[in-house]
């Protein structure tokens, strides 16, 4: 525990009571921590250790529970979506490049954290269904998993700002459409034609690819659809009287034909694709962004901005949407500083910074609001252990009135918390923040390093308490 100094009678805080406490999961054996210290005020405990199992050996470690989507807090709105080949699960990425997935979707990597030039657009998945692409406003191309970069527009003047990323079915390619139609092709992506030249009643939206890979198709706001190489135009609802702008494209996943989406979640088929049905008006103030198809599997997937996803198949009725309730702005706002404060640490000592994952700050914020409920004490972490090998965990919960920046501050100033933050072998984070009814604030940190990275650089520890680069507090508080 950490007690402040009295403050002058004109404050509001009279006291600061801050409790931590660190862990570290890897597989083979876990060493549960007990409790110690002031039982009325704070708990420490020592870490506790898991590491994963060699080759040969088994484990029982569960994947996390997926999360309702709608309940989630937002930093960004979502503005893309892709499937997995099975159809079994999808990634949706916010504007900031965060990226939520679920069913069998894995995550591999995301922008969630990390200042970029311009906003993200849009995302394509690879055939494999191990990498995605992410594009920006701008072109930047961000490649995941197994996705390569092949080339991007980024730094390069554009006569109108990309729109979204279509990639070929080889895996190997992708094109960048702009607001104009004016198209770029990248890796083995072949330029078949654009409307970059043509004036257009409305922007373009977004853009499908043939099933064959040599050719494409766009489609504009008022539902305009435009058809290059041996992609064949089978209609559009240009002219037509639509409940609201048309938004993205998705290919049949089954022959020729492409299927588009209204901002009120409406779908309109065209060629041999086929309709289900829609999600209209399925979730009010949330509009539909995303449609995604995956091959050779009848239905698909419509995101909403508020991260909200429905599959839609011959077997499921229409979605109904339920407002999620609704986080305080300030834990967001909380995490995103703590996430801030922590890399601003790792820069100071040449560190790389940790990326945002979003499972892991789900998982955090669930265990906060655990200890909100109960009290100070780490959650099992080797339920996390599979698609990480390694894991690492610092809890804090301080009284009414202290800030994130005193938090962070306490964790710098203690050993095994410090070591846990300039670990070198840590690659992802997830940070939660409960502010419980008493105005006690509760933060969980959940350190990751995923199984694809390998094994971690020596450490052991011992980082020196100076300097700490981001001493300074702020007035985020419960």
């Amino acid at each position: 525990m950490i007690v402040g100094r009295r403050r002058p009678a004109s404050r509001w805080i009279a006291y600061i009571a801050i409790a931590l406490a660190t862990l570290t999961a890897f597989a083979t054996a876990v060493t549960t921590a007990s409790a110690t210290g002031a039982a009325t005020k704070s708990a420490a405990a020592t870490p506790k250790v898991a590491k994963k199992a060699a080759a040969h050996a088994t484990t029982s470690a569960q994947s996390i529970p997926s999360t309702p989507m709608g309940a989630l807090s937002l930093n960004a709105p979502i503005v893309g979506m892709a499937s997995t080949p099975t159809g079994n699960g999808s990634w949706r990425v916010g504007s900031d490049g965060g990226v939520f997935a679920s069913g069998d979707a894995k995550f591999y990597g995301g922008l969630g954290g990390r200042r970029l030039n311009q906003p993200i657009v849009g995302m394509a998945a690879t055939p494999s269904g191990h990498g995605y692409w992410f594009v920006a406003r701008d072109g930047g191309v961000f490649a995941f998993g197994d996705a390569k970069f092949l080339g991007s527009t980024g730094g390069r003047k554009l006569n109108q700002p990309i729109v979204g990323i279509v990639a070929n079915h080889s895996g190997h390619g992708y094109w960048l459409v702009a607001r104009d139609g004016g198209v770029f092709a990248f890796g083995n992506a072949k330029f078949y034609g654009s409307t970059g030249a043509i004036r257009l009643n409305q922007p373009i939206v977004g853009g499908a690819p043939a099933p064959t890979g040599r050719g494409y198709w766009f489609v504009a706001r008022d539902g305009g659809v435009f058809a290059f190489g041996d992609a064949h135009f089978k209609g559009s609802v240009s002219g037509a009287k639509l409940p609201g702008p048309i938004v993205s494209m998705a290919p049949a996943s089954t022959g020729t034909g492409y299927l588009l989406l209204a901002a009120s979640g409406r779908v309109y088929n065209f060629g041999n694709a086929a309709n289900y049905g829609s999600a209209a008006r399925t979730c009010a103030g949330a509009p539909a962004v995303a449609i995604a198809t995956a091959p050779h599997k009848r239905g698909y997937w419509i995101a909403f901005a508020n991260a909200r996803a429905y599959a839609v198949t011959p077997t499921t009725g229409a979605p109904k949407c339920t407002p999620p309730a609704k986080p305080k702005p300030k834990i967001g706002a909380a995490a995103a500083d703590f996430l801030v404060r922590m890399n601003d640490e790792r820069q100071a000592r040449g560190l790389a910074p940790l990326t945002w994952n979003p499972a892991l700050a789900s998982y955090a914020l669930n265990w906060s609001k655990t200890m909100g409920t109960s009290d100070l004490h780490h959650s099992d972490i080797g339920q996390l252990l599979g698609p990480w090998d390694y894991i690492g965990e610092n809890i804090a919960t301080g009284s009414a009135g202290v800030n994130v920046g005193a938090l962070h501050g306490a964790w710098m100033h203690s050993q095994e918390h410090r070591d846990n933050i300039l670990s070198p072998g840590y690659q992802s984070v997830g940070i939660g923040v409960y502010c419980a009814p008493n105005g006690s604030i509760w933060a969980t940190t959940e350190f990751a390093r995923p199984t694809s990275a390998g094994a971690p650089p020596a450490y052991s520890g011992g980082t020196s308490a100076t300097p700490v680069a981001r001493p300074d507090p702020d007035s985020i508080t419960c």
